[in-house]
C-alpha cells in the first residue's frame, strides 16, 4: 500500500464536493456506481484533470510510463452507512482519495488487519486484489471518497536501471 498526499486537496475540495452534490441519490450509500458511464460526471471531469500531473508523479515512482483510469465513482458514507469486503478485478491497483474524512476510524480496512496511516486529502494506492471495506460510520459527520481502478505500464523495461531508485520510495 502507498498512500499520496494530493497537494491540490485544499483548492479542490469544495468545488468537488459541490459537484457531487449535484449527482443523483441512491438508496443506502450515496454514489454514482449505478448510473451509465455515459452520465455527465462534472465532478470526475474536474477530478481527472487535475490529478493527472500526480498520476505521472505516481508512475513514475512505480518505473512506469504511461497509466490509465478505468472507472472511478465517489462515495458519501452517513451515519451507519458502510460497505462491506469485496476486491476490484480487472485492474492492477485501487485507490481512495479521501476527500472528506473527519475521523481515523473511517479509513478503508484491510482484511489481513493492515492500517493505512491516512488523512483527509491523502490517496491511498493499493493491489486491486487486496480484500477491504469501509467500515460503519458511526460518527455524525459525512465521509465522502473518490475511488477509482488504474493500470500503470512499462513499454520498455529493458531501459530502467533499478538501482537509481527506491521502487517502495513514497
Amino acid at each position: 500500500m502507498w498512500v499520496v498526499e494530493f497537494p491540490k486537496h485544499k483548492n479542490l475540495k469544495k468545488k468537488l464536493l459541490s459537484l457531487i452534490d449535484e449527482m443523483p441519490s441512491g438508496d443506502t450509500v450515496k454514489s454514482d456506481w449505478d448510473l451509465p458511464k455515459e452520465y455527465n460526471r462534472k465532478y470526475l471531469n474536474l477530478f481527472y484533470k487535475e490529478i493527472s500531473d500526480l498520476m505521472l508523479e505516481v508512475s513514475s515512482k512505480f518505473y512506469c510510463d504511461s497509466w490509465e483510469i478505468y472507472n472511478a465513482w465517489f462515495a458519501q458514507y452517513s451515519k451507519n452507512d458502510k460497505h462491506n469486503w469485496h476486491t476490484h478485478p480487472l485492474s492492477n491497483l485501487s485507490a481512495v482519495y479521501y476527500l472528506e474524512l473527519p475521523k481515523k476510524e473511517l479509513v478503508t480496512e484491510f482484511k489481513d488487519k493492515s492500517k493505512p496511516k491516512v488523512k483527509e486529502g491523502d490517496i491511498l494506492f493499493f493491489p486491486s486484489y487486496l480484500m477491504h471495506r469501509s467500515p460503519i460510520n458511526k460518527s455524525n459527520k459525512r465521509k465522502t471518497v473518490i475511488a477509482f481502478n488504474c493500470d500503470f505500464r512499462i513499454s520498455n523495461i529493458e531501459n530502467i536501471d533499478f538501482t537509481k531508485k527506491s521502487f517502495y520510495g513514497f
